[in-house]
């Protein structure tokens, strides 16, 4: 069986050009992909921080420990941001931070912002 081809010799030229823009493309989004998921890492482990603080997780449990250790540092930045509100319940050690959601929301839209921009990376079509 033999195979004819009914593409044009300008088509396939274009086609061939086309291909490092492609290539650009696939790589701008698979940037994307990366940031995106670097984000929901962070903001992740900042979830599970807020839940665990929610739910009154006793500092002394090596989880516990490990796990406000590791998101300290996200946090820090919004550290105090409110003032001296205390959410800190003293009878069942819960409390809610309000420094970790607005840790969430500014992370979310950072990564936003920075995906927004690699997108102006990508080689749109010229229109002729």
């Amino acid at each position: 069986m033999v195979r004819t081809s009914t593409a044009s010799k300008t088509e396939v030229e274009e086609t061939r050009s086309d291909v490092p823009e492609r290539q650009d493309d696939r790589r701008v989004r698979k940037v994307e992909d990366i940031i995106w998921f670097i984000i929901a890492v962070i903001v992740s482990v900042i979830l599970i921080r807020f839940i665990l603080l929610l739910f009154g997780a006793r500092t002394g449990v090596p989880f516990v420990d490990f796990w406000y250790g590791m998101t300290a540092p996200l946090i820090a930045p919004f550290a105090g941001i409110f003032g001296s509100l205390d959410t800190y319940n003293d009878y069942t050690g819960q409390r809610i931070e309000l420094e970790a959601l607005v840790a969430m929301l500014i992370y979310g839209v950072l990564g936003y912002l920075v995906v927004w921009a690699t997108r102006l990376l990508r080689h749109e079509p010229t229109s002729q």
